[in-house]
């Protein structure tokens, strides 16, 4: 017994040394894919940095002690300005959790922002929408499918016009894709790695998004929430 426990060490230091380079090399495949990524696409890229967007009041999902921000990608979508990036969550000291990843996707907006954030109600109902009805029957609609949190209400009522949220409850991709105008931004996120196909489908949701705002409401003053 005694003299299998060395074997038993030597096993465990050579598997952890396996797991390490194996991890080591599929690191540098994805960063690989990621930088031609950019290239073809006209994007910069940089596999980690100080965490993007770090003076934006972030939604508290996104919020942790110490987050990590990788596989930055940063470029322009038409005539908008767009970031994509991984960010890391450490998992929780006290055991509880585990360590998690968000791809987020920002697109700066054509002026001063206030903090809305805007949600899904239930992914899985459909709400009864005709873009044919009265402007009240469009905003019980859009009440009853999505929760907002803003605390400047008159920038809220002004970015969500009737054309703009009649626009969300007809494109599929409102299911997809939360929400939040924060300085500056608007931005949207999701729990898995980067992918930057997939994240590019979410910038164009959010240029549309901005370019169905009123023009007249990036020229206006706005509070914090």
């Amino acid at each position: 017994m005694e003299g299998a426990l060395p074997m038993i060490a030597l096993a465990t230091v050579v598997v952890s040394a396996g797991v390490i380079i194996v991890a080591a090399h599929f690191r540098k495949e994805r960063v690989t894919e990621l930088r031609q990524w950019a290239q073809r696409n006209g994007f910069g890229y940089v596999e980690h940095a100080p965490v993007p967007l770090a003076d934006t009041a972030l939604p508290r999902i996104l919020q942790s002690h110490a987050p990590r921000a990788r596989h930055l990608l940063t470029g322009r979508r038409g005539r908008h300005s767009v970031i994509m990036f991984e960010l890391n969550h450490p998992a929780d000291r006290r055991g509880g959790g585990s360590a998690l990843a968000h791809r987020v996707v920002a697109v700066r907006t054509p002026g001063p922002v206030a903090n809305l954030e805007i949600r899904r109600r239930d992914l899985a109902h459909a709400v009864p929408f005709d873009e044919r009805g009265t402007p009240e029957e469009v905003e019980k609609a859009f009440a009853s499918a999505f929760h907002t949190i803003g605390g400047d209400e008159r920038f809220t009522r002004n970015a969500l016009g009737r054309n703009t949220i009649s626009w969300m409850l007809a494109d599929f991709r409102s299911r997809s894709f939360p929400v939040r105008f924060a300085d500056g931004h608007v931005l949207t996120w999701t729990p898995m790695r980067l992918d930057p196909d997939r994240a590019l489908t979410a910038a164009d949701y959010l240029i549309d998004l901005v370019d169905r705002v009123p023009s007249h409401v990036w020229a206006c003053d706005t509070a914090d929430s």
